[in-house]
């Protein structure tokens, strides 16, 4: 195996020389398989040993998944197996599309592969009479560098070529996605969340739930069954903090008493529960509590049955009784406030937010309200499809408009800050992380190197981009915080936030700043004496950083996703949250499933699409490890979704569209580097030919894009009217 053999420098076209950087494919193949299969074996024994640790979503009791068995490899075909209906019906609409997605993307790098491989270098090679005859075929396949003027007319042609291909695959993608909304939205429009209607910034005059119905009833909008506005309960949610830790406590302290589970062979859990829970007071509470003693001493652990062990049990019973008065009376406090407050509400605006809930007869009248400017101010009485209870964060629903704007201000600069940031790093990083960098600090390493390609690669590819990874992966914390700083009312919402800031954040600190280090370090002094070079040395020094991003996706196909499924870090939490539980609560809660989070899955996805099409005609190879990065992370990502992530809430796609639209305008980075190396070779004709391109993309990304997602938010009204007239779905009565 030896290194892949490169075009000989020309000191005339810079643009040319960044071949004689490229890594040694197999090197990293090499590096990437061993850390992969390691990581599947360990899960494969892992979960042969544990599976219900590795596949947590079977022991669910409603919508549980196949049963997987304990042999070694038996998980592949069982994943391969399920279909996409098992998919719908046990993790959602989301996840089918998510997992649609992965399918898409690697049919499309498969198409763009053969293309590429098949005409692009073949033809560039005919061309090309500078080409030096003693190039391998390998080496041909895996680069395919803009050498002579005479091989640009084969970028030309593919740069048509692949966009009509990403605008063929994404559009065909975009319909199934909306067809398959539409059936959704009519399947569950029998229930409440499906026929009501978010609405915020209410108006004063339309404060009360009464003059609220009756406004939309007048608008002919159709009959209104209920209207709630939000009452502003913020000392009631301070109470019932307060009660739940007292329990938390209470159940810890008769867990110490008793254990867990208790050894007596008289226990009752239900005679217990009923003690703990009861309320007596006068004559009958000294009764109540002496009751509570005998039991307690009764069932009691062993070790406090001796003398010692039964005045250590007495402190503890003590202590209890004082816990149990407190919970009483937090929890008498609570009931008083509740009551009163729910008495005397009267739908003052002082008591009441500006967010309420509108349910109407049926679906069809919240999808035209929904589309509807229902008030004269434009910025009052806005209204949106109600997300599902479960989905909404009831935490900031109550924010006011002010107050909202002023967290977005403040999230805002908060981001750009932490982005600033993490660019000084990841240029640091980039920088540091070469040869010529820890020359200095490690004289003899880069010698060393030399000598040993497998070294060499190691330091040069595989170490920044599992130091980047690691740099990366807590970001998305951080962004989520972010956003319930911003005061986003819904758990979608804010994944969705996360996920359009994680991409832009990948998309700043590896593909840009890798680059953009490249072009600083070497042309610092000729940006300075020359500022006008700027989008020309831009243009030189952006395909430097190809060999960087061919490993850096073979790495992420071969080596991440196989560490994926060994779930290391949910699987440690999990086990620490188990050693500290003592309460059955306490083990219920660190077992069970943890929610999908689309911002872990879907920005990386993105970014090596991204990462696809800037390189795709500078290196038609990328594609294929692009193929087999999809076609790997989609088989890990249903196994992940469809046996360990349960679903927190369903949106039914609607997050989709706007990931097809950014992944639309990763186009915009393939038009810029391809007009910039065409206008460095001097072909102005062709440069002139590529510009429709920049405004065919944009004319997508701003009316169709657009009108695929106002048409894929509602259904249609020849769609409800036809449903209306067919037989009805059987009423779901989940709320």
């Amino acid at each position: 195996m030896s290194s892949i053999y490169l075009l000989e420098e020309k000191p005339q076209d810079p643009a040319d020389d960044y071949l004689a950087h490229a890594s040694d494919l197999l090197t990293q193949t090499t590096f990437s398989l061993v850390i992969g299969g390691t990581a599947l074996f360990w899960f494969c024994l892992l979960r042969s040993r544990w599976p219900d640790v590795y596949a947590p979503r079977g022991r669910l009791l409603f919508a549980a998944p196949a049963r997987i068995g304990k042999t070694f490899f038996g998980w592949i075909s069982m994943v391969l197996h399920v279909n996409d209906a098992d998919i719908m019906f046990t993790s959602g609409l989301d996840a089918l599309l998510v997992l649609r997605l992965f399918r898409m993307l690697a049919s499309l790098s498969f198409t763009a592969s053969a293309i590429g491989l098949f005409i692009v270098v073949p033809a560039k090679v005919l061309l090309d009479p500078d080409s030096n005859p003693e190039t391998r075929l390998y080496d041909r396949v895996v680069t395919a560098a803009m050498g002579s003027k005479d091989s640009l007319v084969v970028h030309f042609a593919f740069a048509y070529v692949f966009t009509a291909l990403v605008y063929f695959y994404f559009a065909r993608f975009a319909y199934e996605t909306v067809a398959l909304r539409w059936q959704y939205l009519l399947r569950v429009r029998n229930t409440r969340p499906a026929r009501s209607v978010a609405v915020t910034n209410i108006p004063p005059e339309l404060a009360e739930e009464q003059r609220l119905k009756q406004h939309f009833e007048q608008s002919g909008l159709g009959k209104v069954l209920s209207v709630e506005v939000v009452p502003r309960i913020e000392r009631l949610g301070v109470l019932v903090r307060r009660r739940f830790q007292l329990l938390e406590r209470i159940e810890e302290q008769v867990v110490v008493i008793l254990g867990n589970p208790c050894p007596a062979v008289s226990y009752d859990p239900d005679a217990l529960h009923a003690l703990l829970t009861s309320h007596v007071h006068g004559d009958g509470a000294a009764e109540h509590w002496s009751e509570i003693r005998q039991v307690l001493h009764q069932w009691a652990l062993p070790k406090f049955q001796t003398e010692r062990g039964v005045r250590a049990l007495d402190k503890m019973i003590d202590q209890l009784e004082l816990r149990l008065r407190r919970f009483q009376h937090a929890d008498s406090v609570l009931q008083q406030v509740r009551n009163e407050w729910f008495l005397t509400y009267d739908g003052r605006r002082d008591r009441s937010s500006t967010v309420g809930f509108v349910t109407f007869e049926n679906a069809a009248s919240a999808h035209l309200a929904a589309q509807t400017f229902t008030f004269s101010q434009p910025f009052e009485l806005r209204v949106d499809l109600a997300s599902e209870p479960r989905d909404v964060f009831w935490e900031l629903i109550t924010l006011r408009a002010s107050s909202r704007f002023m967290r977005t201000i403040l999230s805002l600069a908060t981001y750009i800050l932490m982005l600033l940031y993490w660019l000084t790093l990841a240029f640091l990083l980039s920088t540091l992380v070469s040869l010529d960098s820890l020359k200095t600090y490690f004289p003899w390493l880069p010698d060393m190197a030399e000598k040993n390609r497998w070294l060499k690669s190691l330091f040069q590819y595989t170490t920044p981009t599992f130091m980047l990874s690691l740099m990366n992966s807590c970001v998305p914390y951080i962004l989520s915080w972010l956003a319930q700083l911003e005061g986003v009312q819904s758990r979608s919402a804010i994944q969705a936030s996360v996920v359009r800031r994680y991409y832009l954040f990948l998309l700043s600190n590896v593909l840009l700043i890798f680059t953009l280090s490249r072009a600083v370090l070497a042309d610092y002094s000729k940006w300075i004496e020359n500022p006008a070079l700027i989008p020309r040395l831009l243009a030189t020094r952006l395909p430097t950083a190809a060999p960087f991003f061919l490993d850096y996706v073979i790495l992420y196909a071969l080596a991440y996703y196989p560490l994926q499924l060994l779930q290391f870090g949910s699987i440690s939490l999990a086990m620490f949250r188990r050693m500290l539980c003592r309460t059955p609560r306490q083990f219920a809660d660190a077992l069970r499933p943890n929610y999908v989070d689309w911002a872990f899955i879907l920005p990386q996805p993105m970014l090596v699409f991204t990462v696809l099409t800037t390189y795709s005609s500078l290196a038609p190879f990328i594609f294929v490890l692009g193929a087999v990065y999809f076609v790997i992370g989609g088989f890990v990502t249903k196994y992940l979704l469809y046996y360990v992530y349960g679903r927190r809430f369903e949106t039914a796609g609607q997050f989709i569209l706007p990931i097809l639209k950014a992944l639309t305008g990763s186009l915009w980075h393939y038009y810029v580097l391809i007009i910039g190396l065409c206008a460095l070779k001097g072909k102005v004709l062709y440069v002139l030919f590529l510009l429709p391109l920049l405004y065919i993309n944009w004319y997508l990304l701003s009316r169709v894009a657009a009108q695929f997602y106002d048409n894929g938010q509602f259904v249609p009204a020849d769609m409800w009217s036809a449903s209306e007239r067919s037989t009805p779905s059987e009423p779901n009565t989940a709320h």
